[in-house]
């Protein structure tokens, strides 16, 4: 049986190569998403290429992190980085639920309006 040598960076040779290969997936299922999401007659169409933008920023930041991680010093650089982490992903949160909120509302007011 072939010696195999699992140093650190080995390993991390290829964490980072299979983090590319999923990047790579990434960036196609979300084209093909949005192919599919242009094309819809439906008339949400545009609330889900928001969504859709909200979730590829959000995968998009935790392939982020993955690549900062393999890479991290130590235990202590690797908590701080998912420190940093959590907080910018609360800030996306807000802001994300700000804009469906808005949207909601106005979408809302839209029902209620008279028409004439």
């Amino acid at each position: 049986m072939a010696e195999t040598n699992l140093s650190a960076e080995n390993v991390r040779a290829a964490l980072s190569e299979a983090l590319g290969r999923l990047r790579k997936a990434n960036a196609d299922y979300f084209e093909m998403l949005e192919k599919g999401i242009s094309s819809s007659p439906l008339p949400i169409a545009n609330q889900a290429k928001e969504f859709c933008s909200f979730m590829q920023r959000n995968v998009t930041a935790t392939l982020d992190l993955s690549d900062k991680l393999i890479h991290a010093k130590d235990v202590q650089d690797a908590l701080k980085l998912q420190a940093d982490f959590f907080q910018e992903q609360m800030r996306a949160l807000t802001d994300q639920t700000r804009t469906v909120g808005e949207a909601a509302m106005k979408a809302a007011g839209g029902m209620f309006s008279p028409k004439s």
